[in-house]
């Protein structure tokens, strides 16, 4: 549909489905009209009256990794942008993360990870296989084609990569497309650098290229006009025109619980233990705005998660493998402690009543009390989460049992196998893709600890293409809206498929909607 045609009578019934739907998932449903305009806020889009308080060509709702992204490449491409935060500071996620991106075929992967046999093809086949059926293949193809040229485009930034390692096996992905694509930064002095460093860059990149920024601000509603081009924002009781189009980029609905009601179980639970470690303004913000003007959703119900895990976590080459195995409630093992972090996390989540222990001993405390400030969040010996009842002791497997609340037969059959197979085969026969931490545990006192989803944000959102338009339910753009980062979903499926991989889609789509909004004809 061309933006002069008006409104056909399809896209007003798609609009008002997916209204509807809102309502039912927020309880609006079976209101009076007033007391759902009291209520809805941004379920609804604003109309263009013209009359606006400001003017920019680009308008991007969100200042974390996708948002600051589009706003480099806009106002390096000669646009003129405006973006609208929340929170009183710019970073969202990205800043508490990694600040690491997953891509193949670099230069960077052969010196550093000395592979020379990946492609972008092989990287995609890893994400189409970790995704099990629930991706948007074009998405992922297009994003691991991008890739090299978004490690490319940080180093333009001055971010400088200085190691690439790799994640977990899992299960039922092949080896074959499994490779080392994590791509770490590091400063002169050879350290390492996280998120800070890659925001501060994109930060720098956009102030200096003029780029405004209108913070502590939440944005409430969209503006469209009679022909249903969404023409601004509404944000702190004023009106941000955009005569070139809005790029969505506010993450996902985290901090959310009805949303996380609605769409995410595994959300609830990150809620109910109290490990949510996103910002508190990731409240579905973006998600909802898409939806008042009929957005379609996709890939909702995955999630990002980090466990507390003390047994086999190999998440960076300086780290050692910690030995230990993971329980149930009843004692039992139910996966390879050194498998994908995201696939350990999924495994324990389906546990009943959602507990699982790590359980270790004396030679693994003295290594995991060498990266506590690290990868692993206790404190030296377990001092503290003992003492608060949080972790337990024991100079022998029964009376760890004990104190913990499991059945001591159970626990002393896992610990009897897999000390068995450490002193003879050293392959865990329960679960052979165990790669690390394969010694045995038999050195007292004995350790363990409930394992908890340090959470990281749900997955899923607004359905776009490769050119990061949003989508309606008949797989329309709605015009001028765009989406980029966790606020849109199709990239990434039911758990986190590696470490690097929402950078990357916040690098790939945010240049992709800035791209596609720079090439819009100007509206009057």
């Amino acid at each position: 549909m061309s933006e002069n045609q008006g409104m056909s009578r399809r896209s007003f019934l798609t609009r008002a489905s997916i209204a509807a739907v809102g309502a039912a998932a927020f309880g609006l449903a079976g209101c009076t009209e007033e007391e759902a305009a009291a209520s809805r806020g941004s379920l609804f889009a604003a109309v263009d009256d013209g009359v606006w308080d400001a003017t920019s060509q680009i308008v991007i709702v969100g200042g974390g990794g996708a948002g600051l992204t589009a706003a480099v490449v806009a106002a390096q491409g000669g646009a003129t942008v405006t973006v609208i935060e929340a929170a009183a500071s710019v970073g969202g996620n990205t800043i508490n993360s990694s600040g690491v991106i997953q891509a193949s075929g670099t230069e960077l992967q052969k010196t550093y990870a000395g592979v020379t046999d990946d492609t972008p093809e092989k990287h995609a086949e890893y994400y189409l296989a970790c995704g099990e059926g629930q991706l948007n293949e074009d998405l992922v193809r297009y994003a691991c084609e991008q890739a090299p040229a978004m490690v490319a485009f940080m180093e333009s930034l001055g971010v400088k990569y200085e190691v690439c390692y790799g994640n977990g096996p899992i299960p039922n992905v092949s080896e074959d497309v499994r490779r080392p694509r994590i791509h770490l930064a590091g400063t002169s002095e050879n350290d390492l650098a996280y998120g800070q460093w890659h925001v501060d860059a994109l930060n720098n990149a956009a102030t200096a290229a003029g780029v405004t920024f209108v913070m502590n601000t939440p944005v409430t509603q969209l503006v469209q006009n009679a022909d249903g081009v969404v023409t601004g924002v509404v944000a702190g009781g004023k009106k941000y025109k955009a005569t070139k189009g809005v790029i969505l980029a506010t993450c996902s609905f985290d901090r959310n619980a009805e949303m996380a009601k609605a769409f995410s179980t595994h959300m609830i639970g990150a809620l109910e233990d109290g490990f949510a470690i996103t910002i508190p303004t990731n409240t579905g913000d973006g998600i909802k705005l898409g939806m008042s003007v009929g957005a379609d959703l996709t890939g909702l119900g995955g999630f990002i998660g980090l466990s507390n895990n003390i047994g086999g976590f190999p998440t960076l080459p300086i780290v050692p493998p910690v030995p230990g195995i993971i329980v149930n409630k009843y004692g039992r093992r139910f996966v390879a402690e050194s498998d994908h972090y995201a696939w350990v996390l999924r495994a324990i989540f389906a546990q009943e009543d959602r507990i699982a222990y790590g359980v270790i001993d004396a030679k693994s405390m003295a290594l995991s009390g060498a990266v506590v400030g690290g990868v692993h969040p206790f404190s030296d010996n377990f001092a503290d989460e003992i003492a608060d009842g949080t972790a337990w002791t024991g100079n022998t497997i029964a009376e760890l049992a004990a104190n913990m609340g499991v059945n001591p037969e159970a626990l002393q059959y896992e610990i009897d196998t897999w000390n068995r197979d450490m002193n003879t085969t050293k392959v865990d026969s329960q679960y052979p893709s165990s790669e690390s931490g394969l010694v045995p545990i038999d050195t007292p006192p004995f350790y363990a600890t409930r394992m908890y989803d340090y959470n990281l944000g749900a997955l899923g959102g607004l359905k776009i293409d490769t050119g990061a338009h949003v989508l309606d339910i008949n797989g329309e753009p709605i015009a001028r809206l765009y989406a980029a980062g966790q606020v849109a979903g199709g990239f990434m499926g039911s758990y986190y498929p590696g470490t690097g991989t929402g950078i990357l889609s916040t690098l790939v789509f945010g240049t992709a909607a800035a791209n596609s909004v720079i090439a819009e004809t100007e509206l009057a």
